[in-house]
């Protein structure tokens, strides 16, 4: 599916993105993320996934994680999406994280993703 038809299908907001693979050389970006989706009113349970699903971005031609720390992310919680939108073929993904026992130190990364084709696996329910 494209970019668009991602951003349409797919509601991420409250996900927690556990797994960042990002392969420059082969223009590949990985996202695992374990859904949320208990704001959702879905007429029947089959309309959506709770659980962890791959996320493969293929022939990417832009990723960006703004003020992305490799060393602290994940150490304490998985960055969690507060939205995401798409502008001029770009998606971009706005997380939080939430930093324990430091008030006033949470982070608001931003991910930026531009790819041609985008599947979607469920791993687990």
């Amino acid at each position: 599916m494209t970019l668009v038809e991602f951003e349409k299908n797919f509601s991420l907001h409250e996900s927690n993105i556990t797994e960042i693979d990002y392969d420059a050389e082969n223009k590949k970006l990985i996202l695992e993320i374990d859904c949320c989706h208990w704001f959702e009113n879905f007429d029947e349970k089959k309309d959506f996934i709770n659980g962890k699903i791959a996320v493969t971005f293929e022939s990417v031609s832009h990723y960006s994680y703004d003020d992305y720390d490799p060393s602290r992310l994940f150490s304490d919680c998985d960055p969690e999406i507060l939205q995401t939108e798409m502008d001029d073929g770009v998606s971009t993904i706005y997380t939080f994280e939430f930093v324990r026992y430091e008030p006033g130190e949470d982070i608001y990364p931003v991910m930026k993703i531009k790819a041609e084709n985008v599947e979607v696996v469920e791993l687990s329910t």
